[in-house]
């Protein structure tokens, strides 16, 4: 959780924001949504699209990155094959919450 303060590579948002049509439609939409609480994943079931729905994983499905990876090969999810690099995923360089990226450290900030 952010916990209200705006962190990188975390994205709050409401249920009604995903239940849109643009739903994070600039990165990719619902093929970039790997993991959902299954509360929520039942809750907006009907606004997930359906080639996709079952490739989307709960807590029931993995609870650590590690099943979780398995897991998306095997469901064949969409992010495997278009934005992971010889089935692997890539690591985003991102920094600690509430750290500046490593372009920001550099800036006069006065």
């Amino acid at each position: 959780m952010s916990g209200g303060v705006q962190n990188h590579g975390f994205k709050g948002l409401s249920v009604g924001a995903m239940r849109a049509p643009c739903f994070l439609q600039g990165d990719g939409g619902w093929n970039r949504i790997v993991w959902v609480p299954k509360e929520i994943k039942l809750e907006i079931a009907d606004a997930i699209p359906e080639e996709v729905y079952d490739r989307i994983a709960t807590e029931e499905d993995a609870i650590d990155a590690a099943d979780l990876e398995v897991w998306l090969r095997e469901k064949k999810h969409p992010v495997v094959e278009k934005y992971w690099k010889d089935s692997k995923p890539v690591s985003l360089k991102i920094p600690m919450p509430n750290q500046p990226w490593e372009d920001e450290m550099w800036e006069d900030k006065s």
